[in-house]
């Protein structure tokens, strides 16, 4: 069963840049399972939604935010599948974890 655990999880998103790749490891629990993912809802203001999981101990975070201009939405995701709770972004995590890493790389 999934855990909301907002403030220890989100940490990963404040770590962004520093991360070599995902997965990584959970600040919860520190295994390497813990997974980001964001996507712009608005183009023009940025808004959007945050993902923070980890598959080992199923420690996760939703939040609206102001997504970062560096960041692109993934192209594979079909966004009525996505909701609060991380079911459908673990099924296809190994995608959104290219995806960031991809991401990170040209950040560095």
């Amino acid at each position: 069963m999934w855990k909301d655990s907002n403030d220890k999880i989100d940490e990963l998103f404040l770590k962004l840049q520093e991360l070599k790749e995902f997965p990584t490891i959970c600040p919860i629990c520190n295994k390497k399972g813990a997974h980001i993912y964001m996507h712009v809802y608005n183009n023009k203001t940025r808004r959007g939604g945050s993902w923070s999981w980890c598959i080992e101990c199923h420690s996760f975070s939703h939040s609206t935010m102001y997504v970062p201009e560096y960041w692109r939405n993934c192209s594979e995701i079909e966004l009525e599948k996505i909701s609060a709770v991380p079911i459908y972004l673990e099924e296809i995590k190994d995608k959104l974890d290219k995806h960031a890493n991809t991401i990170i790389m040209n950040l560095l």
